[in-house]
């Protein structure tokens, strides 16, 4: 009998004990720093880098990184504006150089410490604002599949033709980056005024103006649309992701326009020192690893992309030029090209 009540007591001893020391780490869990990353949804979602590198920055940080998803880069800066401290972000990820007077103008951020940065010469002119980095970049045309099209679309004026009328699918400019991004490469190939007049001609063929990049995206991979506007890298997904080349990236006469993606910390961050942490990580060579082959979009620092299917892709012509439009010139195009597709413009 004594052999036995020892026995059972030993068993308690050894279950308090248990429940204890997880009670110690369950406290001591919750009292890890929370870093909240806003970013837009194919970044922060579960085929992102987003993932990863959360992954990757708790296994050092002492910390916690929760994600708040805004559907699409264009949209973050509107959540931003409506929802200010209360959002709680302490890092921004996804504005482009589109954005960034707009944020400026809407926000205040914190400055900067990242020390000198190796970057491709291509990307130097895009480090000339002290509040945000640029962490990837892509080239944008438009993506079609083999056998889609009777002929490909060599320029601009080629997606006029009556054949792809209503085949087209086109991002909103109002609510996605890339959709500003044809907007301004129209502007830029062809002058503000014919520009203008060529995208009244261009409504006709669009299929629709979707409010973000993955919405237009998928209406193209469900065969809804014949082309769509995209990246010079997703056809590179489809090849490594699905084993399927059909995808073409089609080139242009007119030089391509390029984005860069940029992140910030907003002033009014609460882990500030672990936001900084965090985007140094993004731009560490393996953060820079993460983010090529999870958001196939091109990396800023040098040596990640080298002997790497991206790096012939990077050989496109390009229009070779940062351009940092000022909010009030980037609402006034917003406001000419609402009117061409309102059927206002004259």
């Amino acid at each position: 009998m004594k052999h036995f009540i020892f026995f059972m007591a030993v068993i308690f001893l050894g279950l308090f004990l248990a429940v204890l020391n997880k009670t110690e780490q369950g406290a001591a869990s919750n009292s890890l720093p929370t870093i909240r990353v806003f970013g837009y949804a194919s970044f922060t979602g579960r085929w992102g880098p987003g993932p990863l590198l959360k992954e990757q920055f708790e296994k050092t940080c002492k910390c916690k990184v929760e994600f708040i998803e805004g559907s699409d880069s264009g949209i973050l800066l509107q959540r931003l504006k409506i929802e200010g401290e209360s959002l709680g972000a302490d890092v921004v990820i996804g504005l482009d150089q589109f954005d960034l007077s707009k944020a400026i103008a809407e926000q205040s951020w914190r400055k900067l410490s990242l020390g000198q940065l190796n970057v491709y010469d291509s990307v130097k002119p895009a480090l000339s604002n002290s509040f945000f980095v640029p962490y990837d970049w892509g080239a944008l045309t438009f993506v079609t599949r083999k056998g889609d099209l009777p002929r490909f679309p060599a320029s601009l004026d080629d997606l006029l033709a009556p054949e792809l009328a209503k085949k087209i699918a086109l991002q909103d400019p109002r609510t996605s980056s890339p959709g500003m991004q044809f907007l301004y490469w129209v502007i830029r190939s062809k002058g503000e005024d014919e520009g203008f007049k060529y995208l009244q001609k261009l409504m006709g063929q669009v299929h629709s103006f979707s409010p973000t990049w993955s919405t237009a995206y998928g209406l193209f991979t469900n065969k809804q649309a014949k082309l769509v506007y995209s990246y010079v890298t997703s056809p590179l997904y489809h090849e490594i992701e699905e084993k399927n080349k059909d995808y073409i990236a089609l080139p242009f006469n007119e030089p391509l326009p390029v984005q860069f993606e940029f992140v910030g910390i907003p002033e009014f961050c609460r882990h500030c020192e672990l936001g900084e942490q965090f985007i140094n990580l993004m731009l560490s060579p393996e953060g820079q690893k993460i983010i090529m082959e999870k958001n196939y979009m091109f990396p800023v620092m040098k040596g990640v992309m080298e002997n790497t299917p991206f790096a012939p892709l990077m050989n496109v012509k390009t229009m070779g030029q940062v351009e940092i439009l000022s909010a009030a010139e980037v609402d006034r195009l917003l406001r000419r090209w609402t009117e061409v597709r309102r059927g206002e413009l004259n």
